[in-house]
């Protein structure tokens, strides 16, 4: 069995390979300590029933994760479907039985760069629709914007996505959204951007998820602690703070992905809003819960240190421009009673529903 990673968002080392037996390690971020997100292919005979050992999954950024984790893995990158997964003494286990001859292992459904660049070619086709650099990442790798809606003086949305590399269902999601945006017949999509403009930002770090980290950038920043003022460290965080000054903000949504807890939910402001900005802001929440029943309330006590991180994305925004922002958690881990609803397709269907959620609460008006 031959095992390889030197690919778009590949991730793997290989320790040893006994037949169709291999032990693995996950390789930390570049210039960071950070690690989870793995992926990989592994090329053997046909049929052969496979045994993969992760040795060093208790040592990951979050250990918690893997008790409730099962393992995806692919012939053909559309269809994904879970393995028979075990963490045992500090070692994640899976097995792949009657494997075909290559089959693709991920610690979620990838999301690769050529389906970024098909996406942002069609919106770039598309009237109505402006495509912005808005800067370059450390490893010269362009930060490209999708601006939707007339550029009337109405309210301005921002989404970002994938500040965290290894969390590709943030990448599904903003495509699902985008697509939604794209489509002429789709009566949401029409009323959003007659009476707002809606800046996109499909993903915030292409070079980390080009490298297959978890968190960081090329030079091992985690973007999302890289908000506070007065500078910031990554060029890609500076580049959007830049263009956020430049055009204004009033709703924010990041979206990222949470490795173990197994619903979606809101990372609660950490940041005082007032009175109407608060309503607006639980208000996208409950519309949000309605159209996804896999939304539950954020984790007890995580409206502490956590929520108040002040390098955060959503704080930095409520802070300096008193409005809406929300960082929105897609699981990896299947959902109870909803299994795995939220993998690729999942996630683009939240995405679309974003856009559903938003147009109420600003539909509501002050």
């Amino acid at each position: 069995m031959e095992i390889t990673a030197d690919f778009d968002g590949g991730n793997i080392l290989v320790d040893e390979v006994r037949g169709p037996s291999a032990s693995l390690r996950i390789r930390s971020d570049s210039n960071a300590p950070f690690y989870q997100w793995f992926y990989f292919r592994a090329e053997g005979v046909a049929g052969e029933n496979r045994q993969f050992a992760i040795s060093n999954a208790a040592g990951a950024s979050y250990p918690g994760a893997w008790s409730q984790y099962r393992v995806l893995a692919s012939a053909d990158h559309i269809m994904w479907n879970r393995l028979p997964t075990s963490f045992e003494e500090g070692v994640l286990k899976f097995t792949h039985e009657e494997a075909p001859e290559t089959a693709s292992y991920a610690f979620f459904v990838p999301y690769p760069e050529t389906r970024r660049r098909a996406l942002l070619t069609v919106a770039t086709g598309t009237p109505g629709v402006e495509r912005r650099s808005i800067g370059r990442s450390v490893q010269d790798r362009s930060l490209d914007m999708l601006v939707f809606g007339e550029e009337t003086g109405g309210e301005r949305i921002w989404v970002i996505a994938r500040q965290h590399a290894g969390e590709p269902m943030a990448e599904w999601a903003a495509e699902g959204l985008v697509r939604r945006l794209l489509d002429p017949a789709d009566e949401v999509a029409k009323e959003l951007k007659a009476k707002t403009t809606i800046s996109v930002i499909p993903n915030a770090n292409p070079d980390g998820s080009a490298l297959g980290n978890l968190r960081a950038n090329a030079d091992g920043v985690d973007l999302n602690r890289d908000w506070k003022e007065p500078a910031s460290a990554s060029r890609e965080v500076a580049a959007i703070k830049r263009a956020i000054a430049h055009d204004g903000v009033d709703y924010f949504i990041d979206l990222h992905g949470d490795e173990t807890r197994p619903y979606i939910w809101v990372v609660p402001p950490g940041a005082h809003l007032d009175p109407a900005a608060a309503r607006k802001a639980l208000h996208f929440v409950l519309e949000l819960a309605r159209l996804h029943p896999e939304l539950q309330p954020p984790p007890v006590g995580i409206e502490g240190e956590d929520a108040a991180e002040a390098g955060m994305s959503v704080n930095y925004i409520a802070t300096t421009y008193g409005c809406p922002a929300w960082t929105l958690e897609m699981p990896f881990p299947e959902v109870p009673g909803f299994g795995d609803s939220l993998l690729a397709d999942g996630c683009m269907r939240f995405g679309r529903s974003c856009l559903e959620a938003l147009n109420v609460v600003i539909g509501q008006g002050k």
